[in-house]
């Protein structure tokens, strides 16, 4: 990854120890082999971090070896009060901050961190975690109608609502499913299996059939099926499952944006991501009886706590069904 590019996006407030600091740090993950994603995330949640301590009276004063746990927890106030912060992201940005200086005080640049221990001021009430957005079926439903309505290009059509429902039974990343080869296709007709490399380079097994897919979808007009006639008969010498019509690989952006405007058209009311259909996925497989292990699995989370934001759908399921069946004695 050309670290420089994400460089060029620090603006003339930051010091050259900044600079310095923030490229090394990012040069250290890049060896370490975390992933394109994974670098621009953390460079994204330090640079809230940095942008606010250099826009600050008091903290713009204060070089990085002089921070103290008081200053941190200042930053972490804004992101409560003024940035309005979900839990997740603020649990994220901290856990990205107390890395970088983790990883000062590998490099000698630091003695000891400024990240401050768990406090002894208890709050009285925890922020909420944001639930995640996911689509009901019906929802799901008029989506794929929507495509049928949408597209005039049979190559596009095909291609793109193979793609938002290979998310919804699969659950996918968008980085994991742009990287999908027509091999891949291939083997999974003989296997019912995805093999993927998820994050870390951690491999999994996706179980998926193409053909009860297609008949799961009433997919009539045979549209995964055409894709992938489509896709083989391309003059191509790019790999990648799913392409442009001039045969390169489909970037996450390009996905997106494909996808914001067939939401947009179904006008189903919702601000639906690539990302939440994987949620879609997870907050369904749970709902029809598979346990948060094998969720877990399915996902490729390296923790279940991860996979726990998923149980509320169970939840309120659990609430209309005693709403519905009030017990009166």
């Amino acid at each position: 990854m050309n670290i420089n590019e994400l460089i060029f996006k620090l603006d003339d407030s930051y010091s050259e120890d900044d600079f310095y600091y923030i490229t090394s740090f990012l040069n250290a993950l890049n060896t370490a082999g975390k992933s394109k994603n994974t670098i621009y995330s953390y460079f994204r949640d330090l640079k809230v971090f940095f942008d606010f301590k250099n826009n600050n009276e008091l903290l713009k004063k204060i070089p990085i070896n002089n921070l103290k746990p008081i200053n941190i927890n200042i930053y972490y106030s804004y992101l409560v009060s003024e940035k309005g912060n979900s839990t997740i992201s603020i649990n994220r940005k901290k856990y990205v901050l107390k890395l970088f200086f983790e990883y000062l005080i590998e490099t000698e640049v630091l003695t000891k961190s400024p990240i401050p221990k768990e406090s002894i001021i208890k709050s009285k009430s925890k922020v909420k975690s944001k639930l995640p957005t996911y689509l009901e079926i019906d929802e799901i439903q008029k989506i794929n109608n929507s495509i049928m309505d949408y597209y005039k290009d049979k190559f596009a059509k095909s291609r793109d609502f193979f793609i938002i429902n290979l998310f919804l039974h699969t659950g996918l990343r968008i980085s994991e499913l742009i990287s999908l080869d027509i091999g891949d296709m291939e083997k999974t007709k003989k296997t019912d299996f995805l093999s993927i490399i998820g994050k870390g380079n951690k491999e999994r097994i996706v179980p998926i059939n193409i053909e009860e897919l297609a008949k799961e979808l009433h997919d009539n007009d045979n549209l995964i099926e055409k894709y992938l006639e489509y896709r083989y008969a391309m003059d191509t010498d790019d790999d990648a499952l799913f392409v442009s019509h001039k045969g390169k690989r489909l970037s996450a952006r390009y996905i997106q944006i494909a996808l914001k405007k067939i939401i947009s058209y179904s006008n189903i009311g919702k601000d639906i991501t690539p990302h939440k259909l994987r949620h879609t996925f997870a907050t369904h497989f749970l709902k029809n009886g598979a346990n948060l292990r094998l969720v877990q699995e399915v996902l490729g989370h390296s923790s279940i706590s991860t996979t726990q934001i998923y149980t509320h759908s169970n939840k309120q399921d659990l609430m209309d069904a005693m709403k519905k069946n009030n017990i009166k004695y």
